[in-house]
């Protein structure tokens, strides 16, 4: 069975919102198992919604149609599909008392615009919005199902789920089972990715890639007659990707780098300092949004000014005179210092120039040192240049100083 999925709206058109249904949706039919063919946006014109509904009856066994089931004008739908399935408008009483119920509910008034969506093309059925105030509908024509759903993503994800999946199953019975994973990798570009795993493809699966700025993501799909043979199959993949990528792989399972270093933290009983400047409290957001933190993060400075680094975390006023605040031996001190002010194992220090001011020909925009600092091991750092927007490179420092915490407490580093 192959689906479709059109988006409608002038806003989806026009880009001021988002086309998050259609991403979700995709996500959630793929990770069934059905196979999305196909993905339309059209505005609120009547004409060009008829063709859009005509040419996926044409190329798709089930079409999902979201948007413009609500009250005001450009609410297209229900009189684009009537025109389409040559079925005239009728109220439907089923629909009109959900609506009622709802706005009671609600304790506002029921408007004569809001009977508006109790108006369905004559034949369909009624898809009750318990989450909202515009039902859908289900119509078919030449074979083709047809799913009429409301854009409010929470009210157009629980319709998805409460019929869609449900008819979708009952209708692709010979449907083979499916199972997906994501691995996460970071410090390669797209490129070199693919080139690396170039010939893993096998039958009954696919590799899909997904960069997420600074990471890339790749998606393991596999198809068999059984969910056991669709989980090996995948199983089988992923190892091959962790031999070729080594330890450019941080997650065989969706975790984000943040995740992956919490739990290795806490299974090696180590706690963590941070100290920052760049990246203004970035990365010890990212340690800290993880739930259970606490148990090994201890806390996280922010120190952006020369005076701070002094006062707060003891670094040397000479060190910053001599060397600079972006430089070796006080990203190293920055890290000592947090450490042994937290009393923790490890500690952790970002200093740099994120732009798009304050470079210079020895330290350009874009020059990042990381430092760390263990009780045993002493101190290292590294310098890095990275390029991009301001945001962009507080986003790749604090990635890589997960990705160096990471390594370090797998001994890498």
């Amino acid at each position: 069975m192959k689906i479709e999925i059109i988006t409608t709206g002038d806003e989806i058109m026009s880009g001021v919102t988002l086309d998050t249904n259609f991403s979700w949706a995709a996500e959630k039919l793929t990770g069934f198992g059905f196979i999305l063919g196909f993905h339309t946006s059209v505005g609120d014109d009547e004409q060009a919604m008829i063709e859009a509904l005509a040419i996926a009856q044409g190329r798709s066994q089930a079409v999902i149609v979201s948007g413009g089931l609500g009250p005001t004008p450009d609410d297209l739908t229900a009189s684009v599909s009537s025109k389409f399935f040559n079925a005239p408008l009728e109220l439907s009483d089923e629909a009109l008392e959900m609506i009622r119920k709802r706005f009671k509910e609600q304790g506002r008034e029921l408007l004569e615009i809001n009977k508006k969506q109790a108006y369905m093309p004559q034949g369909s059925h009624v898809l009750k919005n318990y989450w909202g105030t515009a039902p859908g509908f289900r119509c078919e024509k030449g074979g083709v199902v047809f799913f009429f759903l409301p854009g409010v993503p929470k009210e157009f994800k629980s319709m998805i789920e409460e019929y869609v999946i449900p008819e979708l199953d009952r209708r692709d019975i010979g449907r083979k089972k499916y199972h997906s994973r994501i691995v996460r990798t970071f410090g390669l570009r797209e490129s070199e990715v693919a080139e690396r795993l170039k010939g893993i493809e096998r039958e009954d699966a696919r590799i899909g890639y997904r960069p997420r700025f600074p990471e890339i993501h790749i998606r393991v799909s596999g198809y068999g007659d059984t969910e056991e043979k669709a989980e090996k199959l995948v199983s089988g993949i992923i190892d091959e990707i962790v031999l070729r990528l080594n330890d450019y792989v941080f997650s065989t399972d969706d975790e984000r780098l943040e995740e992956v270093i919490g739990k290795l933290l806490l299974e090696k009983n180590l706690t963590l300092a941070i100290a920052e400047s760049c990246t203004g409290g970035l990365l010890a957001h990212r340690v800290s949004n993880i739930s259970g933190s606490s148990n090994y993060f201890e806390r996280g400075v922010v120190s952006y000014s020369n005076q701070s680094k002094v006062e707060v975390l003891g670094v040397a006023k000479g060190l910053i005179e001599s060397f600079g605040a972006v430089s070796k031996e006080v990203v190293e001190a920055m890290a000592q210092g947090v450490r042994r002010l937290a009393k923790t194992e490890i500690g952790v220090s970002i200093s740099g120039i994120a732009g798009p001011a304050g470079g210079t020909p020895e330290k350009p925009v874009g020059t990042v040192f990381i430092g760390i600092s263990h009780e045993k091991k002493g101190e290292k750092s590294q310098r890095f240049q990275f390029k991009g927007t301001r945001e962009e490179i507080k986003l790749i420092a604090s990635e890589v100083a997960l990705d160096w915490i990471r390594k370090f407490v797998l001994n890498y580093v």
